[in-house]
């Protein structure tokens, strides 16, 4: 992952359209500050879209895992018995 170029909110304001290209063509990061603090993030919506959908797999990951957990104690049956109507 990449670092952020930090541009003040007035910086964005005068060069929008600079700074969109160059997120766009140079797949940048902007983290956009005022007063030193940051305000918001400008990405490309490719790499956006990446990091949700990394995102949306590890929670599904995580569900996984918490799902096995819970269920570990739990008495299991072989699929021909319970094809059978032994159960």
């Amino acid at each position: 992952m990449q670092l952020p170029v930090l541009k003040s909110i007035t910086d964005v304001r005068r060069d929008t359209k600079a700074i969109l290209n160059e997120v766009r063509r140079k797949k940048k990061i902007v983290l956009v500050t005022k007063n030193n603090d940051g305000l918001s993030v400008i990405m490309a919506p490719d790499y956006f879209q990446s990091i949700i959908d990394e995102n949306e797999s590890l929670w599904e990951e995580l569900e996984m895992i918490r799902s096995k957990e819970s269920t570990k104690k739990e008495k299991s049956y072989p699929l021909k018995t319970i094809l059978r109507g032994k159960i």
